[in-house]
């Protein structure tokens, strides 16, 4: 298994294709096996290299406390110099694109185009209900890990799409099963400046957001008020998915996904 032994981790990652990098960054709870199915699409025109962030999957040592976003944009820099790769593009999920979003502020001389499915966002003002909910999810994971994923997580609204599909919920969720318990690494370290959702309209790169139609009003919003403040942004809500909308719906949200990266070229008139 390829490995990348750089500031003080060993990040497990997988590459395939050819052309432009693309690094593909799960979400929380999960690891780069979420990322397969994108990550297969892009490979028909990009080297696309899916890792298992800082404290998850397969990369060592685990975290026992909170990752800073900042830290994180810097195990992904350091990851491009691992490569000898100048710069790239960004295809991430959930809270992976926080991480995408803050690489994107803090070099945005090595950032290329910028994809973000169900995102989440540093700073985004929660529903009091949505805010309540997260923090009993994160609190029962803390205390029971195993107990919290079958009894609170998997029966969520979350998995409803996954499971009217034949061995996706069975697949999804045994991605989650495999998480190494670092009760820390569900927390974010305070930051001292701006948050990312206050600093939106810094990001330069090309931005294209993609939320599924079934998925929590407010990670929807999330996704809207994303779009609404990225210059220039593009944002597709797609229907019958919800937060696995590209497991759910591949090869539709490939498509789109394909279409931002690869634009057909003007034609001349």
């Amino acid at each position: 298994m390829p490995f990348a032994s750089v500031r003080g981790a060993r990040f497990y990652y997988e590459v395939g294709g050819q052309g432009d990098l693309v690094i593909l960054l799960h979400g929380v709870l999960a690891n780069a096996d979420i990322m397969e199915a994108p990550a297969t699409g892009l490979a028909s025109g990009f080297r696309a290299a899916r890792l298992d962030r800082r404290g998850c999957g397969r990369t060592t040592p685990p975290t026992e406390g909170p990752v800073p976003l900042q830290e994180e944009a810097a195990d992904v820099l350091a990851l491009l110099d691992w490569l000898s790769i100048e710069k790239t593009h960004f295809l991430a999920h959930d809270d992976g694109c926080e991480v995408a979003l803050e690489f994107a502020l803090s070099h945005p001389e090595r950032t290329g185009s910028v994809g973000l499915l169900a995102p989440s966002l540093e700073g985004f003002p929660l529903s009091p209900e949505a805010a309540a909910a997260a923090a009993d999810l994160r609190a029962a994971l803390k205390a029971d890990h195993a107990k919290a994923l079958e009894e609170k997580l998997f029966p969520s609204v979350l998995f409803d799409v996954t499971r009217e599909h034949e061995g996706m919920y069975e697949r999804v969720t045994d991605i989650f099963r495999r998480y190494p318990i670092s009760p820390g690494r569900l927390d974010r370290t305070p930051r001292a400046g701006a948050a990312l959702a206050g600093r939106l309209g810094q990001v330069s790169a090309p931005l294209e957001v993609l939320v599924g139609e079934r998925d929590e009003p407010d990670r929807v919003r999330c996704a809207q008020a994303i779009a609404a403040g990225v210059p220039g942004a593009a944002l597709e809500i797609i229907p019958d998915t919800s937060r696995f909308l590209h497991v759910e719906e591949a090869r539709l949200v490939m498509r789109r996904l394909t279409d931002f990266f690869l634009p057909e070229p003007e034609i001349e008139r």
